[in-house]
């Protein structure tokens, strides 16, 4: 891949950079745009020591940077039951937190709020068509998955996937904490083209087109 092919940039930026470097591709601002928002470490890992991404992301102004970006322009933020309960969601401000369920149990504080929709498998596992069709249903195009892993390897086996937006702090963590896409997510070969390339005191924030 030549330089030509990505953009590349340093921070810090403001909000109206922000927006323009995470604008959708020309080739598909119309319709439906479905993005992954991830930190990892650089061993891959998507958590902090502590089993939560939000202590992996403490410190980072270009990784909180990018959150507030992809959050204001989702219409719909995608997120595990499991991983809304340890990471501690609540409602979101403009947007609709969709909470995906295997069992129907979802945070208390989730539960019954108007911005809050549940998506329930019924005892079975909830497919990405699944979600995407409530959130087709409800006009929602701008979509964004924020996990955890499991489920968003699921999404990317499916090909549900537009575009990972990912920050890689340059740190290591080993372990065994869960790493980006699970080893379940077995995929037939490479996926991915970097599209974007922003350096911002020492963490990397890119975004990769995956279809």
């Amino acid at each position: 891949m030549s330089r030509a092919d990505v953009s590349t940039g340093q921070g810090p930026l403001g909000e109206a950079e922000l927006d323009d470097w995470y604008a959708v591709p020309s080739d598909r601002a119309a319709g439906r745009w479905v993005r992954g928002g991830f930190i990892t470490t650089l061993d891959g890992r998507a958590t902090g020591p502590d089993g939560r991404s939000g202590s992996l992301n403490e410190g980072s102004d270009g990784d909180a940077a990018a959150f507030a970006t992809l959050r204001r322009w989702a219409q719909a933020v995608v997120v595990g039951a499991g991983t809304a309960r340890e990471e501690g969601y609540g409602p979101l401000e403009g947007g609709a937190l969709v909470v995906v369920t295997r069992s129907g149990d979802v945070p208390a504080e989730l539960a019954d709020h108007p911005g809050v929709h549940m998506v329930s498998g019924d005892g079975e596992d909830v497919t990405p068509e699944q979600v995407l069709e409530v959130c087709a249903g409800r006009g929602w195009d701008r979509v964004v998955v924020e996990g955890g892993p499991a489920l968003f390897g699921a999404w990317v086996r499916a090909g549900a996937v537009d575009e990972l937006c990912v920050t890689v702090r340059p740190v290591l963590t080993g372990g065994d904490g869960p790493l980006l896409l699970p080893g379940s997510a077995t995929l037939a070969g490479l996926t991915g083209r970097l599209t974007h390339l922003l350096e911002w005191e020492g963490d990397l924030l890119l975004r990769t087109r995956l279809r």
